[in-house]
């Protein structure tokens, strides 16, 4: 495992300030939300991951795409120096199978985009594949992978097994902060293309808005249609992140009013231990995997004498994009309907054999 594990650019849940969801609020909302598995049966998929080398300890999140092999982020280790890693699961822990750690090829452990704001070559990326010692048996639904190229202006819906914060008040003040998986939700505000050796890359983008605040709309008032660069500028001062290699950005406007179902706010973001953990997209009635937690950054925070990664209301929000790795992911596993054509094939023949034996009747 690198530096990354521990660094502000691993990320995990921060809720807006009134978030509510079934007739909870705050961390509770956010806790049952990505545990209503009756309106969002693929949540259950979703969990945490440890992962050891010498004495020390880092956490991601993972999901489930069959009982045995989980997507997550490649930055969540290291395999030259990783020891041990395993899943928790609906609070068991699951022994992952090491040999079996597979990060894109195009992943270099690039360096966090929080302190080297020119984005890697390697971030667009930032994806891995992994195999648990042991299937999982329980009946879980697990998630379909994205595959459409329209999901700037959709709302998605990310999950996280870190830390938990606010929009006004930052991860590491919290002091309930128990290891489950949050959720919250936020609209897809820019969505970016990157090819390289015949990989296709990119991610989904969203900032953290409060709804009241027109500066903390960070994308809205920051970005240049036209060019691949975001600046943000605070009394003169600007940061800059490129595309590296140069990619496509699709999008000219970010939602300004925070997310809401029904009377419930469900606006959200990512902070310090969700590398890794799903946004789903809803698709012709199903929530399907759409991307995977990256990095994060607030240039507002960051440009006002703030630390820039706690999280807070202008947060944007980087997710590796899944429908430009489908691909790359059946190249490792096979594709959900595989299985099923396997198992119809060893019953097949038989099933022939006994239509034309009764045919003959």
């Amino acid at each position: 495992m690198t530096f990354h594990m521990f660094s502000s650019a691993s990320h995990a849940i921060e809720i807006a300030d009134g978030f509510t969801y079934d007739g909870t609020n705050g961390f509770a909302a956010s806790r049952a939300l990505a545990t209503d598995f009756v309106n969002y049966p693929v949540f259950a998929a979703v969990g945490g991951i440890y992962t050891y080398f010498g004495t020390n300890t880092g956490m991601g999140s993972a999901t489930l795409l069959n009982n045995e092999w989980l997507l997550t982020a490649a930055h969540n280790w290291d395999v030259s120096v990783i020891t041990n890693m395993v899943f928790v699961w609906g609070g068991v822990q699951h022994a992952v199978e090491m040999s079996s750690l597979i990060q894109h090829p195009l992943w270099t452990n690039a360096p966090s985009p929080l302190y080297d704001a020119t984005v890697s070559e390697s971030q667009g990326w930032d994806i891995a594949l992994f195999r648990l010692e042991s299937p999982i048996t329980n009946n879980i639904t697990f998630p379909k992978l994205y595959t459409k190229s329209d999901e700037f202006g959709k709302v998605g819906i990310t999950l996280g097994a870190g830390q938990v914060g606010t929009g006004t008040t930052p991860w590491y003040f919290q002091t309930n902060d128990p290891e489950f998986v949050y959720a919250a939700a936020n609209v897809i505000d820019r969505t970016t293309i990157q090819t390289n050796s015949g990989y296709g890359g990119g991610f989904l983008v969203t900032d953290f808005d409060s709804g009241i605040a027109d500066d903390q709309n960070t994308l809205d008032q920051s970005y240049h249609p036209g060019e691949d660069p975001w600046t943000w500028a605070v009394s003169g001062s600007n940061t800059t992140t490129v595309l590296n290699p140069a990619g496509d950005i699709v999008g000219t406007n970010s939602a300004f009013a925070q997310i809401t179902f029904g009377t419930n706010i469900v606006e959200g973001a990512t902070a310090p231990g969700d590398s890794g953990g799903p946004t789903f997209i809803e698709d012709e009635g199903e929530w399907k995997l759409a991307g995977i937690t990256s990095w994060g950054i607030n240039p507002w925070d960051k440009l006002s004498n703030g630390e820039g990664f706690r999280g807070l209301y202008g947060d944007v929000n980087y997710y590796t994009r899944v429908s430009e790795h489908t691909e790359w992911i059946y190249s490792v596993i096979p594709e959900p309907f595989t299985y099923a054509l396997l198992t119809l094939g060893v019953f097949l023949p038989a099933f022939v054999f006994l239509r034309n034996k009764r045919n003959h009747v």
